[in-house]
């Protein structure tokens, strides 16, 4: 098992877009955080839409894995691809929507409660990573797992339910799937993209919040997660350690109070939450530790709620992104070239039956 340490292999262009390219959301794996099927606190009923966009050139098929909450082991279930969804039966999935292949150039998919009608799944949330290759070259190429191309994802959470007069009511948020590059890494320290952070966190009469945190990390590492509450004024008001197991996807509800032992009393509004790494355990020879997170409030009366985004804390080079001139900002941030790469072979599409 190997300890926390700086990774010897440095691959140019992998860690690079951690936050620097935050809103730059295209790429042939894209993580939506939270995904739902279940009931909740204050007779909430939660359920998730999705929609996903094919940004290339070419057509494309995709490939949905779940991992489902809370704080599993969910490395087997990822190499199983009896699991997973896709559009094409012959390539193996366990679940088939026939949206998800030969999506052309320019066209989008939406798929109305994705985790009860596709999965087949209630009474559970997690994440949902969401690969795009090249349509039907998914066991054509060697490795197996088709030609990487670019996607944007979005997504709705929403409560459902009925008003007074029994009509379809609903309340909820977008949120929208991360690029697999945008992760929290301990490695990255030096360059400030080792934590994360939210703002307007909320735990009283009125609102609640949630805390989530998904392990992105190759299947092989488990991570250690510091989790600190400050009040509006950046005092401190709580501290907390969690441990995520291989491709582990947990939320806290209510978890000001189940995570730092505050009250509804203490009426904590306008808060920053912290989130960063601080160990992680690996068995493989090459760990990737990676980490994201989300936070949402929710309003106690209606269960509308309001996604609170992962944000990093290093300006956008511009000067980069923009004009090429990357140089000046290489060693502060990692940038070597644009665009950033395929996800790495460790997140590549399942397609074993087992392993």
């Amino acid at each position: 098992m190997k300890s926390s340490r700086m990774l010897l292999l440095v691959v140019l262009g992998l860690l690079v877009s951690s936050g620097a390219f935050a809103m730059f959301r295209a790429a042939d794996l894209v993580v939506v955080p939270v995904g739902a099927s279940t009931p909740g606190l204050n007779n909430s009923n939660w359920r998730t839409d999705l929609d996903i966009m094919n940004v290339d050139t070419v057509n494309v098929d995709i490939e949905i894995v779940y991992l489902q909450c809370c704080n599993n082991d969910n490395s087997s279930w990822f190499y199983n691809i009896a699991n997973h969804l896709g559009g094409r039966k012959e390539d193996g999935f366990g679940h088939i929507d026939t949206k998800l292949e030969n999506i052309a150039p320019g066209a989008a998919v939406h798929i109305d409660d994705i985790i009860k009608s596709d999965f087949g799944l209630d009474n559970t949330k997690g994440a949902l990573l969401v690969f795009a290759y090249e349509a039907g070259s998914l066991m054509k190429t060697t490795p197996p797992g088709g030609n990487p191309k670019l996607i944007v994802v979005n997504s709705r959470n929403y409560s459902f339910g009925t008003d007074a007069n029994g009509k379809p009511l609903t309340y909820g948020q977008e949120v929208p799937g991360l690029p697999w590059h945008d992760y929290i890494d301990i490695n990255q320290k030096s360059r400030g993209l080792d934590h994360a952070v939210f703002t307007g966190l909320e735990e009283d009469a009125a609102y609640r919040t949630a805390i989530g945190l998904v392990n992105i990390s190759d299947p092989l590492t488990s991570l250690d997660v510091v989790l600190t509450l400050n009040a509006s004024d950046g005092t401190q008001l709580g501290q907390q350690t969690v441990q995520l197991y291989p491709l582990a996807h947990d939320q806290y509800d209510q978890a000001i109070i189940t995570l730092f032992g505050k009250t509804l009393a203490d009426a904590i509004t306008g808060a920053t939450l912290t989130v960063s790494m601080d160990y992680y355990v690996s068995g493989a020879k090459a760990p990737v530790p990676a980490l994201m997170a989300y936070c949402s409030r929710i309003d106690n009366n209606t269960n509308d709620s309001v996604y609170l985004e992962q944000t990093f804390t290093k300006a956008f080079p511009w000067d980069c992104v923009f004009n090429g001139n990357c140089a000046s900002v290489a060693a502060g941030l990692g940038l070597s070239r644009s665009p950033v790469p395929a996800a790495p072979t460790h997140l590549r599409p399942p397609t074993l039956l087992s392993r």
